[in-house]
């Protein structure tokens, strides 16, 4: 069973173009644990598992767990085991950069194969106009935690670009879950030529 790893700064679109992705009933997604609270049209053991802080004492429960804007943020390992034993779907997993790091270098155990994915804009003014967009109180800290996750774009194979229009980003993206070898060599393009440099300058 194929498992498709898919992370992206925060505002790049990436939960959008995953929920389009759901639509299809051959894809699922494994479900992730959070102590923060909903957001508006959230909803429990749907978006998220909405936990409290004491139920992230157990880690044996977890495959992986990371505090992130001061939130707790983990996977089950339950959650995952079952998700993968469902046969002929695409199993997608929304993961932090902080969390696919850990499942990548300590658990090889759950699947043979693993793809993955990095979303992002084309430059990093836009993140910023979409963070500030936002109104969130953490802002200058989300936009801070950009520069620390774009360390981590050597984990990941192929990049979907989010600076196209959403159908193409979201074809884009369907093209590598559902194995088109022209998005592929696309995405792997993508990936190979992004240059952190000229990103945080543009």
């Amino acid at each position: 069973m194929v498992l498709y790893i898919i992370s992206g700064f925060t505002q790049s679109g990436k939960t959008t173009l995953i929920n389009l992705l759901l639509k299809d009933p051959n894809v699922i997604r494994i479900i992730t644990c959070t102590t923060r609270k909903p957001r508006e049209g959230e909803r429990d053991k749907v978006d998220f598992y909405f936990l409290k802080e004491e139920d992230f004492k157990d880690k044996n429960k977890f495959i992986e767990t990371a505090i992130v804007h001061g939130n707790y943020y983990g996977t089950l390992l339950d959650e995952v085991k079952n998700k993968l034993k469902q046969e002929g779907k695409k199993v997608v997993w929304n993961l932090d950069v902080q969390g696919a790091d850990f499942v990548l270098k300590n658990r090889n155990d759950i699947t043979k194969e693993v793809v993955t994915i990095f979303i992002a804009p084309a430059k990093f003014t836009t993140l910023i106009q979409r963070i500030r967009l936002k109104g969130d109180v953490n802002s200058e800290q989300r936009i801070e935690s950009v520069r620390k996750e774009i360390k981590y774009l050597s984990l990941y194979k192929y990049m979907v670009s989010t600076s196209t229009s959403l159908g193409e980003s979201f074809e884009n993206l369907k093209g590598i879950v559902f194995n088109d070898k022209d998005k592929l060599k696309k995405a792997e393009d993508l990936m190979k030529n992004f240059n952190v440099d000229r990103f945080l300058r543009s």
